[in-house]
């Protein structure tokens, strides 16, 4: 049964964690933010995580790749700006996947719906990892916690639309101006412009996504029910069963902050309402374990039991399937 440490402060979740599991090289994972969010993970607590670790003469960096779809991190300059600007500007900053979202390693998949995970590539730079997750309501996976973090959180471009979709993004007629930036920038000639409007070879479509980044008009788009949200679940759990594969489980610690929960993700640009009374923080070694506890207190308040139509147990109970965790777990409160 693994433990799972609760705490109203995050300082005592502090006193307690097991730092010797880091290596030298610690990345650190959070979420930023999308402009106009308000209700991301907080930067203090982060920096009192940062300042800790870099009290034990280890180096740590902010890690996070780039969004797949056009808002404030859709490329790592953006995205660093957007960072300094909630409040990020305490630590060094790597996005994963470079400028444009399309540096990447791929990662086997031994299991499941995927055969690889493409990562951001910069995650080989690093030997062990702290991942700090903002807990909350999600409109496709019912929830999103560490899974979500780490998973949809450290796939590049290209990984972040495989989730998403079995298909290339399509392009919306009415929105195409034809000014052929998407044609310029598709590293593998798969669009092309045809009465001044772009199509999508599907033949020659890799998926990267780069042509959802750089149009000026909001045109391309992900194809977002081209998978249902219980195979985007597995996607995700997959994708962080690969970067733990990556890592190593033994090198990565995870904190739950289970406050201001919202019942939409923080990458969307919008001040939420948070739902239910702020519960506290949860620290564990087990992404499993960690998530089924804030899911287990969040769902003691109606108002997030009911926040999704979506099965919130799907991205657990396919996680501790496929062995990434454990859904048993004893609860310290300290």
């Amino acid at each position: 049964m693994e433990k799972v440490y609760f705490s109203k402060t995050v300082e005592k979740l502090i006193e307690v964690c097991d730092f010797k599991r880091l290596g030298l090289d610690v990345a650190i994972k959070t979420h930023f933010g999308e402009k106009g969010c308000t209700t991301y993970s907080s930067p203090k607590l982060v920096k009192l995580i940062y300042d800790k670790v870099i009290e034990m003469k280890k180096s740590a960096v902010l890690v996070e790749c780039n969004v797949l779809y056009r808002g404030s991190r859709t490329n790592s300059k953006d995205h660093i700006e957007t960072a300094i600007h909630h409040g990020f500007d305490f630590a060094p900053i790597d996005i994963l996947d470079g400028q444009k979202g399309n540096e990447f390693i791929s990662v086997p998949i031994d299991f499941g719906v995927l055969k690889e995970a493409r990562l951001g590539k910069g995650i080989s730079k690093y030997d062990s990892m702290i991942v700090i997750s903002h807990f909350k309501g999600h409109e496709m996976v019912g929830y999103g916690g560490a899974l979500k973090n780490i998973g949809m959180g450290l796939g590049s471009r290209s990984g972040k639309l495989a989730m998403h979709s079995s298909v290339e993004p399509i392009v919306n007629s009415s929105k195409c101006i034809g000014c052929g930036i998407c044609v310029k920038n598709c590293d593998f000639n798969a669009i092309s412009l045809f009465e001044n409007q772009a199509k999508i070879d599907p033949k020659k479509c890799k998926g990267c996504a780069m042509c959802i980044a750089v149009c000026p008009k909001k045109a391309v788009t992900v194809p977002w029910r081209g998978s249902t949200s219980k195979e985007l679940a597995k996607k995700i759990v997959e994708y962080a069963g690969a970067v733990i594969k990556k890592i190593g489980s033994e090198r990565i610690i995870y904190l739950n902050i289970l406050e201001d929960i919202t019942p939409l993700c923080d990458c969307v640009g919008i001040s939420q309402k948070k739902l239910i009374p702020d519960i506290g923080f949860l620290l564990g070694y087990d992404p499993i374990a960690i998530d089924k506890a804030s899911l287990d207190l969040a769902n003691q308040h109606a108002e997030f039991n009911i926040v999704s139509k979506q099965d919130k147990s799907m991205q657990v109970d396919y996680g501790n399937k496929i062995g990434l965790g454990s859904l048993k777990y004893e609860l310290i409160e300290l």
